[in-house]
């Protein structure tokens, strides 16, 4: 009988410490926004495994949702947490360049926020690569089509600006 508690209890012990531990997510929110020629989408991670997506471009906007597998997550949580974001500045933008890609990293902690804004060839080489990490990540989501509309906030330097006022012509008597 002690033979067996005892056998039991080392098993109990062998699997509870194989487990590898899912480390805590560094922010509150963290948005990837990306627009160009063809695309402007946004996609929301969080402290859950929910990842929220919204499609603005092409026509019609689309929201959806995928759930991150645990090894994902864990993935995820590691490269958030390898990048020092508060060393880089709020913009990285390429002069006298038109129509090239953008990128907008938002995020949110503890009711503070901080943004990089990156367009075109100018791109800091630690946050390309995560840039393709996140690509990575995303390429093995399966997204699920949701009527929630979830808030990636403030999008004002990754979308275009509204269209100018038509020119109405009065009528003349």
């Amino acid at each position: 009988m002690k033979i067996q508690i005892l056998l039991l209890s080392s098993l109990l012990l062998l699997s509870c410490s194989q487990k590898e531990e899912i480390n805590t997510f560094p922010f509150d929110d963290f948005v990837f926004s990306s627009a160009g020629e063809s695309h402007d989408d946004s996609m929301k991670f969080t402290k859950s495994d929910t990842v929220y997506f919204q499609k603005r471009f092409p026509d019609p906007i689309e929201n959806s949702y995928a759930i991150l597998k645990t090894d994902d997550r864990i993935k995820l949580n590691k490269l958030l947490q390898q990048v020092n974001f508060k060393k880089f500045d709020s913009v990285y933008e390429q002069e006298n360049l038109q129509d090239g890609e953008s990128y907008l990293i938002n995020i949110s902690n503890k009711g503070k926020n901080k943004w990089i804004y990156l367009y075109g060839h100018v791109i800091p080489k630690e946050l390309d690569e995560f840039i393709d990490s996140l690509g990575n990540i995303k390429a093995k989501l399966k997204f699920l089509p949701t009527n929630k509309i979830a808030d990636f906030g403030d999008l004002k330097y990754i979308l275009p600006p509204p269209p100018p006022p038509m020119k109405i012509e009065s009528i003349k008597k």
